[in-house]
């Protein structure tokens, strides 16, 4: 019985990348980051300044608030911050009109608003909103001009964030495609294992591929998610759009290799899979969907059937596990055949995204 380790259970798909990569991602990106931030802050405040708002300052701390990782969570930083900063002046002027300025009406302000701003999926909105509540309490009075300067503050600090964070975020593509370079390889290492195992049961193979396959489509499903998130304007994006592909396909892998370890001896039936096994490699790095392997394998169960039926209860399962076997192979070129792009009769792509 060959010897197959078993692979890791899957991470989330949130989970972007490994734990070691992810230190390293951290390591290389901070830099650009805190440029961007720093000069978002000084742009804030000289721009605050420059409109002789009161508290300037205000406008560098939400400069800070507001640079995020990705476009879409910079968007979305934005759009909450600025919700939750006119509901808090709007909230906290009428209660200190009409109950006064004192500290428990800015209790009560917590008490009722805070609840509110998180029903409303507002939280990152809590902090600086409450900072413009302060100011109102700390004016004494509610007046337009108060009202405009913390508007002006809030549009200033979070809109000098955004732009910073939209005009540049650092590109996963090259990354990317040294990912899928790196997982097609292993899948074809894979199956080529696959077939050697077939003709020779008896053979020793550690798995350690498979395990480098799952981290490689882990890291590549974290880096697509944040590479769609810098291109909220792509919802069909091409790297998300592939690694879940690679993803259902690495469960049916996962599923074939544990038939195969029910397979004890060497059979003719073995010998034909591990002869179309050893084919599929360039099916998996086609950017199109090729039907010669699933021909092949049609092909191959209707040859099974016209076979001599098995005659030792071990035979029997251990053909049965081809057959599942072949099951989880069409099951595998199934997946493919719903995500890759496909060629019309005149040999050109009919559709399919683009990576770029």
């Amino acid at each position: 019985m060959p010897i197959i380790a078993a692979p890791k259970p899957q991470k989330p798909a949130c989970a972007s990348i490994g734990i070691e990569r992810q230190g390293e991602m951290a390591v290389k990106g901070i830099g650009l980051r805190v440029v961007k931030t720093a000069a978002a802050v000084a742009a804030a405040i000289w721009t605050a300044q420059l409109l002789d708002l009161t508290q300037p300052l205000f406008a560098g701390v939400l400069a800070i608030l507001g640079v995020e990782t990705t476009r879409r969570k910079g968007f979305r930083s934005l759009f909450e911050r600025l919700a939750a900063g006119v509901i808090a002046l709007l909230v906290s002027s009428a209660l200190f009109e009409l109950i006064g300025y004192r500290i428990w009406t800015a209790a009560i302000y917590v008490l009722l608003v805070f609840p509110l701003l998180s029903r409303l999926r507002l939280r990152d909105g809590i902090v600086p909103g409450s900072v413009l509540v302060f100011h109102v309490y700390g004016a004494g009075e509610v007046t337009g001009g108060l009202l405009l300067n913390e508007l002006l503050l809030l549009l200033v600090g979070l809109g000098w964030s955004a732009l910073f964070n939209h005009i540049y975020m650092p590109g996963e593509t090259k990354r990317l495609q040294q990912l899928r370079t790196s997982v097609e390889r292993k899948f074809g290492e894979i199956f080529a294992e696959m077939a050697a195992v077939l003709r020779d049961p008896g053979r020793v193979w550690s798995g350690s591929q498979l395990l480098e396959l799952e981290d490689d489509v882990a890291e590549g499903e974290g880096r697509a998610q944040r590479e769609q998130h810098n291109r909220p304007w792509e919802p069909d994006f091409y790297w998300t759009v592939y690694f879940a592909m690679r993803r259902r396909q690495l469960e049916s892998l996962a599923a074939m290799l544990q038939l195969l370890s029910y397979v004890y001896g060497r059979l003719p039936q073995g010998e034909l899979l591990a002869e179309l096994l050893e084919k599929i490699e360039g099916d998996i790095s086609s950017d199109y969907y090729e039907d010669r392997t699933r021909l092949a394998l049609a092909e191959l169960r209707r040859h099974y059937r016209t076979m001599e039926l098995p005659r030792t209860r071990d035979e029997f399962e251990a053909r049965s596990a081809l057959l599942q076997l072949c099951l989880e192979l069409e099951r595998f070129l199934d997946t493919a055949s719903r995500h890759k792009k496909r060629r019309n009769a005149g040999g050109s792509p009919v559709s399919g995204a683009s990576r770029e």
